[in-house]
């Protein structure tokens, strides 16, 4: 059960604290310091969303109606106004109660503002009612709910409406500033969590997004300023930790064959600058796990563990599904690997585009090629590049945000891996067959060959079971043609497919040069026995990226040390403490509690693994991981009456947990009441009918109840219905 749950758990990252050290290094001189040499950047900042980050609420920064307005959610009318001066709104509290609690500071600017709440354990919580802070024309101007009632209830009845027993209620770990947000909101933020007591007393040095928060510490670089002698003007990068100022020239040049002008070059780039800069802004604008305290200048794979292209962060074609925050998407683009940094298209100071509409691409992309309806096809926004190369996804109810992969639409594909494409964002009222017949004439009209997509097909097919997927995933993993995030990406989906060509495979990748391919290939093993891990792992302990060194370090959590050389156990011993300073880095998350949990499981330190389960428990009563992990530790212990207390607790507060149903029936097979399991594990398959593990055991508990009839039924049932996947395929083979 751990394995299972621990897929869920590493896509439960979440914003990191991106912090200046408090360890004798340069100190912060706060962004006015900058203002006198720089006053137009600095001027350009002050029109930014970094300016507008965070702020004190004042009655210049508050945007929202707080002149007695109401709003109703889910059978609560909540009330804004203000009082001598200061913000309140009265709102459910943790027990579901009307309170008062007063607004301290704002969250963002457009086109949404939200707000923040102090409680008196030094946590700030994010209120889950936002405001639109859009013009009247735009539908703006009101109070709205994340999560609307016509999603979560009613249009969708299984996407319950939020109340204050669900995980997603504002009061709980998942709208915590401290944990959730503040490090990319603020600069020089120290968290200062203490778990003993589940308290915070969080710092910054500004409290929105600073000159240093991209530039590192200027203190070394006012001492250059003021002082500009011989020895100090050879100052490396001018007393800063890093440079990221990377301009670069531009040019189009004829294509030798055709002649025609529509390849584009850089004649001038420092691509080691290009690379820092890029991974600046990757810092906050990335879907990832923090590792440790990330400053300007770091590996961003040092500091962080990337997100792979993984259901459902992402659908099976690489666009954006969930908020992702820009880099995941860039990574597998062709800008990228070209050399485009942000700055090309934005304005690092203000953040607004450095061009509107098509002269944006055209630095680049030749508009005699590119800017004509010969290519584009459309009239008016149609003929914008955004619109096709960039589709726009809309997040947090108003908020669009536009897929960085600048992908070629393909409605064909679209439609059989169910993810959406730009054709349909205007043509609304037509089908993806219309938009692919369209786009097939245009090519045809030109003598073009349809474009084809690198992995699509191959992911989705991985997420659909289907065995023939994993010689693709293979193909892809080993072209080094192919982008990391992509062949990354592609080697971990082959995780359940693992056979001798995959295993070599998977030896080979850990030597790529590329982190994320390193990356996947160790996250590809957790269904792996702990001896086939150990042959192919133990070979590459001495990994450059702290990223692959703690994957490492978890995948070998129940090696016994004591068999291998001294020098070797000790060497793993290190990454071990590297892996659980890491995860006690974010130890204010309740899902790196549970993280820390599972390896202390591992390592048969079970009182550990115990504190860890509760601490979680301490941070968020309502995280499911952490009450089924510590009924199963409480399992393997003989504490079968605490197994049963914590799993009961589990599935009242969610009854419709596939996990904890199947958990609840396997308690049940242990007590050898397998009617009574049975009746846990056909609900838990019913509630995630696609897995295929909570069909073998269902299938497996009709047998031993003398129903092999009925097991081989089902099973070939389910075989029709979601694919041919080997281990599924191999039980009905044993009941024959």
């Amino acid at each position: 059960m751990s394995i299972a749950l621990l897929g869920l758990l590493l896509l439960s990252t979440f914003i990191c604290p991106f912090v200046m050290a408090a360890d004798g290094s340069p100190s912060l001189v706060g962004s006015a310091s900058c203002q006198t040499c720089h006053s137009e950047q600095y001027r350009q900042w002050q029109t930014s969303h970094h300016y507008l980050a965070m702020s004190v609420a004042t009655q210049t920064s508050v945007l929202g109606d707080f002149n007695n307005s109401q709003f109703t959610y889910n059978g609560v009318t909540s009330r804004f106004y203000r009082r001598g001066g200061k913000f309140y709104v009265t709102t459910d509290n943790a027990e579901g109660k009307l309170q008062e609690f007063h607004i301290g500071y704002t969250f963002g600017v457009y086109p949404l503002q939200q707000y923040l709440i102090d409680f008196p354990n030094g946590a700030k919580q994010v209120l889950s009612i936002i405001w639109d802070t859009r013009s009247k024309e735009e539908g703006g101007q009101r109070w709205y709910h994340l999560y609307p009632e016509q999603l979560h209830g009613v249009d969708e009845p299984e996407l319950e409406a939020i109340d204050h027993n669900d995980p997603l209620h504002w009061t709980g770990s998942m709208f915590n500033w401290n944990s959730r947000c503040a490090g990319c909101h603020s600069t020089g933020l120290e968290v200062n969590y203490e778990p003993e007591n589940n308290s915070f007393n969080t710092q910054w040095f500004e409290i929105n997004v600073g000159c240093e928060a991209c530039h590192g510490s200027g203190e070394q670089h006012l001492k250059w300023a003021e002082k500009p002698g011989k020895k100090t003007k050879t100052l490396l990068n001018k007393g800063f930790p890093q440079s990221i100022n990377n301009l670069a020239k531009w040019g189009h040049i004829a294509d030798s064959k055709s002649g025609s002008s529509d390849i584009y070059q850089t004649f001038t780039r420092s691509g080691p600058i290009a690379q820092r800069q890029k991974e600046t802004c990757a810092a906050c604008h990335s879907r990832r796990t923090p590792l440790q305290l990330s400053n300007p200048g770091h590996d961003y794979n040092d500091d962080h563990l990337l997100s792979l292209l993984q259901s459902p962060l992402y659908y099976a074609d690489g666009q954006m599904r969930e908020e992702v925050f820009v880099w995941g998407s860039f990574l597998q683009s062709k800008m990228q690997a070209a050399g485009v940094t942000c700055s090309n298209c934005h304005n690092p100071h203000s953040l607004s585009l450095k061009a509107e509409g098509n002269v944006l691409c055209t630095q680049c992309h030749n508009p005699s090629v590119f800017d004509q309806l010969e290519h584009h096809h459309h009239e008016g926004e149609g003929a914008e590049c955004v619109s096709c190369h960039m589709p726009t996804t809309t997040y947090m109810g108003v908020d669009g945000r536009q897929d960085h992969s600048f992908r070629i639409p393909r409605p064909a594909l679209a439609a059989r891996i169910g993810a959406p494409n730009a054709c349909s964002q205007c043509h609304s009222d037509k089908s993806n067959s219309w938009a692919q017949k369209t786009i097939d004439n245009w090519n045809k009209a030109r003598g073009k060959q349809p474009s084809k997509h690198d992995f699509a097909e191959a992911f989705f097919d991985a997420e659909s079971g289907e065995i023939n997927a994993s010689t693709a995933l293979l193909q892809i993993a080993l072209d080094s043609g192919q982008v990391g995030i992509a062949r990354g990406s592609a080697i971990l989906r082959h995780g359940k497919f693992h056979n001798a060509d995959s295993l070599k495979a998977t030896q080979a990748l850990l030597l790529d040069a590329d982190p994320l391919v390193r990356l996947g290939a160790v996250r590809s093993m957790d269904a792996l026995p702990i001896d086939l891990k150990a042959r192919l792992l133990l070979n590459h302990l001495e990994q450059s990226s702290k990223s692959v060194r703690v994957e490492i370090a978890r995948q070998l959590a129940s090696l016994p040390l004591e068999q291998l050389p001294k020098a070797q156990a000790n060497l793993i011993l290190t990454m071990f403490d590297e892996f659980i300073e890491s995860a006690k880095f974010n130890a204010s998350a309740p899902e790196s509690q549970v993280l820390l949990g599972l390896f202390y499981f591992e390592r048969q330190n079970y009182v550990l693994a115990e504190q860890a389960y509760l601490q979680a428990l301490k941070i968020s009563p309502r995280f499911e991981s952490a009450g089924l992990n510590l009924a199963d530790l409480y399992r393997l212990l003989g504490r079968e009456k605490q197994s049963l207390a914590m799993l009961k607790q589990t599935l009242k507060r969610f009854p419709g947990s596939a996990a904890a149903n199947y958990s609840m029936g396997l308690w049940y097979v242990r007590d050898r009441d397998y009617a009574a399991a049975l009746n846990w594990l056909l609900t838990a398959s019913e509630l995630d009918p696609v897995n295929g593990h909570y069909a073998i055991t269902y299938a497996l508990g009709l047998d031993k109840l003398n129903n092999r009839q009925e097991a081989k039924v089902f099973l070939r049932d389910w075989i029709t219905e979601h694919g041919a996947q080997p281990q599924v395929k191999a039980v009905l083979n044993s009941l024959r």
